[in-house]
């Protein structure tokens, strides 16, 4: 097996948890912390809306959305967008500090 198929397949066992969410009614925006191959950090998020039948009682999650969630879309993803925001600002100087207290 090829160093590629091994990877994906270890990829894809890896269960993978949000390092935040932030929840408005039924929807939900998860924030995850993500590596590029070249070892870049960054965040990113994804959005849910919980749902629950009311006929079976059954409930779940979807990615799509309705008209009526337009205002708990738009807080969740302004308050990701923030929540985000602050965490790279926090992150780069963070990285700026360690390179400037490296010794000469």
């Amino acid at each position: 097996m090829t160093d590629k198929l091994e990877s994906r397949k270890k990829k894809s066992t890896t269960v993978e948890t949000p390092i935040h969410t932030i929840r408005a009614g039924a929807v939900t925006a998860s924030i995850w912390r993500r590596q590029s191959p070249a070892g870049y950090v960054y965040f990113d998020f994804s959005l849910t809306r919980s749902w629950k039948s009311l006929s079976s009682g059954s409930t779940g999650y979807s990615r799509n959305f309705f008209a009526r969630n337009q205002a708990e879309l738009a807080e969740v993803i302004d308050k990701a967008s923030r929540w985000i925001d602050g965490h790279e600002q926090a992150d780069l100087e963070d990285r700026n500090g360690a390179m400037n207290s490296s010794p000469p």
